[in-house]
């Protein structure tokens, strides 16, 4: 029957219904082969409703979006431009049908398959009608909903709809159910609107529940066996003071020879959570947990990312450890990595030692624990060395927390830096040795993995970034050296401008010039951390390719190595790469618009106010600013400066129309906004006066010193 229903579509585009009177089939048995051959991408559903099959001058792909909005397909090595009116109902990560119509532009067909089916929106009111808006404000969707959809609904709910793969030519959708998640004013309702707009489930299944609430809270004891014991070694674990779920614990030891002992020990989530089962199954579909402002979604539900996976003072836990012999020139000698049972000793916080390692007073349980630390700044010394010689590039930190006042109805105060002070240093480089250590087991070894790789950055890009920065002045010749494109050399630009007032632009101009981090079964290396091999391991609470790596730890213990089980392996594992990178990049995406949110209300709030910021990029027909406060802006095109200026983007300046002032990336500038749009999260604003003490002068005072 599969076959005479594709050869009926071949013959001439058929509806669904038109098929069911052809077979006589029942609806469901039709969906279900019609499923099956969309599956296969031999048909799809055409904007006329009805099963097409794919002809030769088709084309199958994923439709992105850039940041500025314009839409593509990826063909081959070729982006297949999509405008706006094309779309057909096709949204950002959609597996698409496109057809070329002229050189490097198309139309959308239809639709194979939505990434994330669930579109939510804002109910709003619009000629005395309730209406539906994407929340995300930037869907270029007409939405018709039926009133009796909407009529237990106020103005200011949040909804989501269930889309199907229906396109239309006219990018109307016919809202055919909608579920409520709250109304804006609610408390953590912008969070949760995110989450699920950024495709995260934010319940678990009642299956997974129900398996998570059958797993002992406690270790028992015939679940060490063949386990080393370490409940009696100084164990314990350093974490922010909010953390809950402390899946990763340190210990050290000095050897007589000069060598370091440190041992890394993880939360053995793989023993709880396994194959097959429902936890499992919903870890690897939301592939890590997402932190937006004050709500954490987990990975795993809270009874046991909270309870018996995480690693809590005083109790007995099961963690695979890795156990690390390192000499004084911070090189891994030799190497365990093993299932142990573990008593953590302390919880201790970064704010605290922090404190202890600044010399100020603190608490005395931490008395005990002394010479571990004395022991452990002396390695993690070592590690900075020796990684900074190696070319581990640090960029600057973007990380923002949104501060708020708990005191006045949580107004927000201030968008804060996220510092890393001794503490989380000490802790990274221990992540990332054994992180190293565990991917450079298993690529010896010659098994199916899964990498945390990080490609080099495209050498035309990254010349033009560096023209870039001479333009900005101070160090020229600190560029002119060997091996330009190597991470040591990008490190050493970034290390030059660290204490000048530019460092901000050099840092996002070379950040942008570099490719993102992705998961992938392929070890390429990490360039940014001048690593031959690298893996995330160190937290499998959290994300879903540690606890996979856990999971083969496990399997490759002395078992299961055959050929044709390795080459199916490696398959799934390509395919769980791809899907966590895609999960990472949403959840990145769901901190960022959440951040964006609040920057937004927060200047809503502060219009008449004006601000001193820097401008941070200028790309195309846009100015980015950044406000000393963090906020993030763009440069008002219809503004009063931006009328007198001309941009040109490939020496990111601005020049004056009517005389020769250039203005430059890094030039202090005092704004006020003039747009705020809050669905679309922007903000824009004037510049009211260049700042005459620009970056450009600061710099011209430091070279003397500097050079």
């Amino acid at each position: 029957m599969k076959e005479k229903i594709l050869k009926l579509i071949q013959k001439d585009n058929t509806s669904l219904n038109e098929l069911q009177k052809i077979t006589g089939l029942e609806k469901d048995e039709i969906e279900k082969i019609i499923q099956e051959l969309t599956d296969e991408q031999l048909i799809f559903l055409n904007t006329a409703k009805k099963y097409e099959t794919l002809k030769n001058e088709y084309r199958i792909g994923i439709l992105e979006k850039t940041t500025k909005g314009s839409c593509y397909v990826v063909v081959g090595n070729r982006k297949i431009m999509i405008p706006s009116n094309n779309l057909h109902t096709a949204l950002k990560n959609d597996l698409v049908v496109v057809e070329e119509t002229y050189e490097n532009c198309g139309v959308i067909k239809g639709i194979l398959k939505r990434k994330n089916n669930k579109l939510v929106c804002e109910v709003k009111e619009w000629k005395n009608k309730l209406i539906l808006v994407p929340f995300n404000g930037n869907c270029e969707i007409n939405l018709i909903t039926p009133q009796e959809l909407l009529k237990d609904c106020i103005i200011g709910d949040r909804v989501y709809t269930n889309l199907s793969n229906e396109s239309s030519d006219d990018n109307d959708i016919i809202v055919r159910n909608i579920t409520k998640i709250g109304h804006y004013n609610d408390k953590f309702n912008d969070e949760i609107a995110i989450a699920i707009s950024k495709d995260f489930d934010i319940d678990f299944s009642e299956e997974a529940l129900k398996e998570a609430q059958e797993i002992p809270q406690s270790v028992q004891e015939y679940e060490k066996d063949n386990r080393v014991d370490l409940t009696k070694e100084t164990i314990f674990t350093i974490d922010s003071i909010h953390t809950k779920d402390m899946d990763d614990a340190i210990s050290i030891k000095k050897l007589e020879n000069g060598n370091y002992v440190l041992g890394v020990h993880i939360a053995d989530v793989s023993h709880y959570i396994k194959p097959g089962t429902h936890l499992f199954k919903e870890a690897m579909k939301r592939s890590t947990s997402v932190y937006i402002g004050e709500i954490v979604i987990p990975m795993i539900p809270s009874i046991l990312s909270n309870g018996i996976c995480s690693l809590n003072e005083g109790v007995e836990r099961l963690t695979k450890s890795c156990i690390m012999e390192i000499n004084p020139k911070g090189k891994i000698v030799n190497y365990t990595i093993q299932d142990s049972v573990i008593k953590s000793k302390k919880k201790m916080t970064y704010e605290e030692l922090n404190e202890l390692f600044k010399g100020n007073p603190i608490d005395d349980s931490y008395l005990p624990f002394i010479e571990d630390l004395n022991i452990m700044r002396e390695l993690s010394n070592i590690l900075t060395t020796q990684r900074k010689k190696n070319g581990h590039i640090d960029f600057e930190s973007k990380d923002i927390n949104v501060v708020k006042d708990i005191f006045h109805n949580d107004k927000i105060i201030e968008f804060e830096s996220r510092k890393q002070d001794e503490a989380e240093k000490l802790i990274e480089n221990f992540m990332i040795a054994a992180n190293e250590t565990v991917a450079t087991d298993f690529y010896w070894r010659d098994l199916p993995f899964i990498y945390r790789t990080h490609s080099s950055p495209n050498e035309i890009k990254l010349e033009d970034t560096i023209e870039q920065i001479k333009d900005l002045g101070l160090g020229k010749q600190l560029i002119k050296i060997q091996n330009a494109y190597g991470p040591k050399a990008i490190q050493n630009i970034l290390d030059h401008y660290k204490e000048t007032p530019v460092y901000s632009v050099v840092s996002n101009l070379l950040l942008r010039s570099m490719s993102k981090a992705q998961y992938t079964t392929e070890n390429i290396g990490h360039y940014a951390l001048a690593l031959d091999s690298y893996c995330h391991f160190t937290s499998p609470i959290r994300r879903f390719p540690d606890l996979m790596i856990h999971t083969l730890v496990n399997r490759f213990n002395g078992k299961d190595t055959k050929y044709e089980h390795l080459e199916k392996l490696h398959d799934e594992l390509t395919k769980i790469a791809s899907h966590s990178s895609y999960k990472e990049r949403q959840a990145d995406d769901a901190e960022k618009d959440y951040l964006k949110l609040k920057m937004a209300e927060y200047m809503a709030e502060h219009k008449d106010e004006e601000f001193e910021g820097m401008i941070l990029d200028i790309d195309k027909d846009k100015v980015f600013i950044r406000l000393d406060n963090n906020i993030k802006c763009l440069l008002d095109a219809n503004g009063n400066f931006a009328l007198a200026f001309d941009i040109d983007n490939c020496k990111k300046v601005l020049s004056c129309k009517y005389g020769k002032q250039k203005v430059k990336l890094g030039t202090r500038v005092s704004t006020k906004a003039t747009q705020i749009n809050i669905p679309q999260k922007e903000i824009y604003v004037d510049i009211k006066e260049i700042i005459k003490e620009n970056a450009k002068q600061h710099v011209k005072k430091l070279e003397k010193e500097y050079l």
